[in-house]
């Protein structure tokens, strides 16, 4: 499992404003143990579900956004500005308009072998390591099934930024929805952003 965490390093690690460098490889097989260990200290903080996630256009906040090149869709922010493609970070972004803090990422990369999100490891080990890399506290971290494919779902809080984080493997491809705004904007933020993560749907068109 460790040469699987490994191998996928550079593609688990999307740049973000609490994003740090990579850290997976670094770590001997002592550490990923150790931090397997750290992980069970979450163990309250998540539900696993197998049940699909359900979500609001809040009232028309979100409309929807298919990629049929990449293979997914979700629900977007209306009104807010549209970045196409900026190869290695994003493949779409949507930024609000008055703070640009406040932004909506979608990313793909080619999987070789993984056909699960679960290769990287269970909800609260790959929860941990994701805090850790931020240097956050992992808030919550839930999983959940989307049309047969696993997705993990973790909220992080750092000194200044709180992010809603997706993460799905189907088809080939690791999807990343990051969801990202201030510590002071989320409690008006977070409703629209689990609205849009749980209206995630990675189709393999």
């Amino acid at each position: 499992m460790l040469t699987v965490l490994c191998s996928l390093t550079a593609l688990l690690l999307p740049t973000s404003p609490t994003a740090a460098p990579p850290l997976f490889c670094r770590r001997s097989a002592v550490q990923a143990a150790g931090a397997t260990v750290a992980a069970a200290a979450f163990g309250g903080l998540h539900a696993a579900s197998a049940a699909e996630p359900t979500f609001s256009k809040m009232g028309g906040l979100l409309e929807p956004y298919i990629d049929t090149q990449k293979g997914y869709k979700l629900y977007s922010p209306k009104g807010w500005n549209k970045f196409e493609s900026d190869p290695g970070v994003y493949d779409v972004k949507f930024q609000d308009v008055i703070e640009p803090e406040t932004t909506v990422q979608v990313s793909t990369s080619p999987v070789a072998t993984a056909t699960s999100v679960s290769a990287l490891g269970d909800l609260p080990t790959v929860g941990a390591k994701f805090a850790k890399s931020r240097n956050a506290e992992l808030v919550k971290a839930e999983e959940s099934d989307v049309e047969g494919s696993l997705v993990y779902t973790f909220e992080l809080k750092g000194e200044l930024y709180h992010e809603l984080l997706a993460l799905c493997i189907n088809r080939g491809k690791l999807y990343r929805v990051t969801t990202v705004t201030s510590n002071k904007k989320w409690p008006k933020r977070q409703e629209l952003y689990k609205n849009i993560v749980a209206s995630f749907v990675p189709k393999g068109f």
